[in-house]
């Protein structure tokens, strides 16, 4: 299980806050003292000075709920400050210590992050404890809550009954023994009561945040509104996965909803990733300030989507994750799984989709 430590240590995280509405992206360094961590950053310039100096003296319970920052014109501002490093990592250990709830990942990343947000959300509404098994998508490139040493025996497991509709009898479980989940959890019903956990506990690691705030950052200072643009096609578009109900969205539905937060908005800017670059600089053709991103790692790509202010999605797990952890205002694509296929018998929309996020075809 995990150790307690007694004060948390923060090195070279990457974090994000906002002040008159502008998203601010800067690592931080730590000083651990018995009683104060001073973070120290590399200065930048904002619309209201440059920060010379920003420290919190902490108590041993508090994990950096507030700080002030200094600014060279002598103005104070006290900020709400969001950061996922070191509550992540303490999920488990307040868990009970009776019983455990695991899961048997199966699939690419976004698959599994919806089937770890299930495992989590649900051990804790069931008070169980969790028990994370390993796996390379997620240890690669997220910072997971994990146990050792569980030997998890006299387990059941829990079969989903559709892929992408939520499941009310895992809410009935038996607490009294070991469970493990099986199936792909594609709902947001599983974990909507638990979104601060979920978001404390997928935390990039910094060789994926990092790049991405870098990138992001030109435009959070000139304060500009960030819509990320996520296209899927690569394997989308192959008649086998075509046969099956997959779809791609078409460029007028990208168009649309580019235009959609356009007239919202008059200082924006979109920011485009795809598995298939070079088919959105040749066909996305829009007025508006727009970029396209320079990596040629995913998962940096879902890191930008998160850093955004609102997400456009078309198809898929990754966009989606992408645009759940940017918590914004997120338009996806309705004509993705074709209506009346095979996958699309087994989902709900109304399961898959949040209520608030908007539909567009």
């Amino acid at each position: 299980m995990l150790e307690n430590s007694q004060y948390p240590t923060m090195h070279q995280t990457s974090m994000k806050f906002r002040t008159r509405g502008k998203l601010l992206l800067e690592k931080i360094r730590s000083i651990n003292s018995p009683s104060r961590i001073a973070l120290q950053f590399s200065k930048y310039t904002t619309t209201t000075g440059t920060i010379a100096e920003m420290e919190y003296n902490l108590t041993q319970s508090t994990i950096i709920p507030k700080l002030t920052l200094k600014m060279q014109n002598s103005s104070t501002y006290k900020l709400g400050l969001y950061t996922r490093k070191n509550t992540a990592r303490n999920v488990i250990k307040n868990y009970p210590k009776d019983n455990f709830m695991t899961i048997s990942f199966m699939g690419r990343l976004g698959n599994v992050l919806f089937q770890l947000a299930a495992l989590l959300s649900c051990a804790k509404r069931l008070n169980v404890s969790v028990s994370v098994p390993a796996n390379e998508l997620i240890d690669s490139y997220f910072r997971v809550p994990r146990t050792s040493n569980v030997n998890v025996t006299n387990s059941k497991t829990f079969y989903e009954e559709m892929y992408a509709k939520y499941d009310s009898n895992i809410e009935l479980l038996d607490t009294s023994v070991n469970w493990t989940l099986s199936g792909y959890f594609q709902s947001w019903k599983y974990f909507y009561k638990e979104d601060d956990l979920i978001r404390r506990s997928f935390e990039f690691m910094p060789k994926v945040y990092e790049p991405a705030a870098q990138f992001v950052e030109i435009f959070t200072l000139e304060n500009k509104t960030i819509v990320g643009v996520h296209v899927r096609r690569g394997d989308m578009v192959s008649d086998f996965l075509a046969t099956m109900g997959y779809t791609t969205a078409p460029v007028s539905y990208l168009h649309k909803a580019m235009n959609y937060f356009g007239e919202m908005y008059s200082n924006i800017v979109f920011i485009i990733v795809s598995d298939e670059i070079s088919w959105c600089k040749e066909n996305i053709r829009i007025h508006y300030d727009t970029t396209f991103s320079k990596f040629d790692d995913p998962w940096v790509d879902m890191a930008i989507l998160s850093l955004c202010d609102h997400v456009i999605i078309t198809s898929g797990t990754f966009g989606w994750w992408g645009a759940w952890l940017a918590g914004g205002d997120v338009i996806y694509y309705k004509g993705y799984p074709k209506p009346g296929s095979e996958i699309d018998e087994g989902m709900s929309r109304e399961d898959y989709y949040p209520p608030q996020w908007i539909g567009m075809d």
